[in-house]
């Protein structure tokens, strides 16, 4: 198989695994989409094995080690960035660690010092909903969708940099 051949495998695999993941949405079927990934993993890793025009020389290696390094460091730090901030997000609400003040009409209260009063049975905090559990998965995927553009952005300047695009000696 030719390796244009193989990349627009890849592209109609990537649209069915579209519209399965909305179908596993339609349906609330989470096992739809992860069996979709894993077996659409497996099949373009056997694909790739029957290409066979690829090429691989010592400059082509180099540019994709140097373009997974560099994704690697980049991603690390945008990760990084966005779990920080989402740690800050939950423990700012009422499943984290800021006191909450709860207050029933016949608990039995207890002074904690000043003017304040606090309940000996305190009512636990409202869970996050379900709902907003979503956001996280979203969130996940908008960064993995960035590390993929970080890849791509890395693999065309380190291209440039060694010279596959017509800027060879020979």
């Amino acid at each position: 198989m030719k390796k244009n051949t193989f990349y627009i495998i890849c592209g109609l695999m990537a649209v069915l695994l579209l519209l399965l993941f909305w179908l596993s949405i339609e349906l609330s079927s989470p096992i739809i989409i992860a069996v979709s990934v894993i077996l659409a993993a497996v099949l373009l890793l056997v694909l790739k094995k029957r290409v066979t025009d690829i090429v691989q020389d010592e400059r082509s290696i180099l540019i994709d080690m140097k373009t997974a390094a560099a994704t690697i460091k980049a991603a690390v730090v945008l990760f990084l960035t966005v779990n920080l901030a989402t740690i800050v997000y939950v423990f700012s609400g009422p499943l984290g660690f800021q006191s909450f003040t709860y207050h029933r009409p016949n608990d039995v209260m207890l002074p904690a010092g000043g003017f304040e009063s606090v309940s000996y049975f305190p009512v636990p905090p409202e869970t996050i909903p379900i709902s907003q559990l979503g956001l996280f998965a979203v969130l996940q995927l908008i960064m993995i969708v960035a590390a993929l553009f970080i890849y791509v952005g890395f693999r065309f300047y380190y291209a440039r940099k060694f010279g596959v695009w017509g800027e060879d000696e020979e």
